[in-house]
């Protein structure tokens, strides 16, 4: 399901930037929690089809995670919601954030606009 805004009025708007990129990179994780539940449960033949997409979505993955993290905020709400995201990550143990990802986060909230 699509993470939607909704204005003042009511009216749905489509998610972009920093709410759109953390929607993907849960889409991503959720792909692939999916394809690693299938391998736990494959028989060999299967396993063999099934490796090459879980490793094509770990690396989409860590492709969308990379580029959450450097996404710009641009107001104090943005920084709020995806200082809380990397947060659960880092916590729950979703996925590997690794130190790449935390610079370039930190440097997302340094370039503030003010």
């Amino acid at each position: 399901m699509a993470v939607e805004l909704a204005c003042s009025n009511g009216e749905a708007q489509k998610a972009e930037g920093v709410v759109g990129l953390i929607a993907a990179h849960r889409r991503a994780i959720s792909a692939l929690e999916c394809l690693g539940k299938r391998l736990m449960h494959a028989g060999e033949a299967e396993a063999a089809l099934i490796g090459p997409r879980l490793d094509a979505a770990m690396k989409t993955e860590t492709v969308v995670r990379r580029q959450a993290a450097m996404a710009p905020v641009a107001n104090v709400g943005e920084l709020k919601i995806k200082a809380a995201y990397f947060k659960r990550l880092i916590n729950n143990g979703w996925c590997d954030v690794d130190a790449d990802d935390l610079q370039e986060l930190l440097r997302s909230f340094a370039e503030l606009p003010i």
